[in-house]
């Protein structure tokens, strides 16, 4: 056989083990078993917290916590930041420079999920994240739980 055909079958078999393995793979069984969520809202807009809560209510896979403690799962969402600008044109007479700054908010957020004991909190590591993007707050916190429900096949 020659490298071609040995390179060409390689990423046969890595393609194939690729799409063997199931998506759900990443996610612990302890979530799998999980009954309760408790959403920690990072962002400061009530707005995407009330559609993630409406989207799990819509779910129903899931039981609302009334707190952190007794949550089997701690979703944690988070503002997605702030970009600083600067541009610098040259100023008409051909002299450097005319500069401006500014700043833009991502309406974004991320979402990260952990499990009872294992976070959130400082070195802890999530079992499921996603940066979930919208145009609305509200768009945002769909977007998050409909990304989180892609890790509960039914």
């Amino acid at each position: 056989m020659s490298a071609r055909s040995y390179f060409i079958s390689a990423l046969l078999l890595v393609a194939a083990c690729l799409l063997a393995s199931p998506l759900s793979a990443q996610v612990p069984a302890e979530a799998y078993r999980a009954k309760t969520v408790f959403i920690r809202n990072n962002t400061g807009g009530a707005s995407l917290e009330n559609a993630a809560d409406e989207e799990l209510s819509k779910w129903g896979r899931f039981t609302r916590a009334d707190d952190e403690a007794s949550a089997d799962i701690v979703l944690v969402f988070s503002k997605n930041g702030i970009q600083n600008t600067e541009k610098s044109e040259n100023k008409k007479d051909g002299t450097c420079c005319d500069t401006s700054y500014g700043t833009s908010f991502s309406p974004g957020a991320t979402a990260r999920a952990y499990l009872k004991g294992h976070g959130p909190g400082p070195g802890s590591l999530p079992f499921w994240q996603d940066g979930c993007g919208g145009m609305t707050q509200k768009a945002t916190g769909k977007g998050c739980i409909d990304a989180f429900k892609k890790q509960f096949p039914r």
